[in-house]
């Protein structure tokens, strides 16, 4: 399973780990197994985290969009 980009979200909201918890209702151990890659979110935990952390899935989880794909390759070109 792709590696969610939870450090990089986190940090760009100046959210500590505990204090992303706290928001999520869940431990901070129990995050930071999710950060490492220990572990990983279920879909109602995953919808949380956009919405905590203000991004969509796709972004969570550095998926590119099509168009995203498309201009990458007429650059490249």
């Amino acid at each position: 399973m792709k590696a969610l980009r939870l450090k990089e979200f986190r940090e760009t909201k100046n959210l500590s780990q505990r204090e992303l918890a706290q928001r999520l209702g869940i431990t901070q151990a129990y995050y930071w197994k999710w950060e490492i890659g220990k572990s990983f979110p279920n879909a109602k935990q995953i919808l949380k985290l956009c919405d905590t952390l203000e991004c969509s899935p796709n972004d969570l989880f550095g998926f590119k969009g099509v168009h995203a794909v498309v201009i990458e390759r007429l650059e490249h070109d």
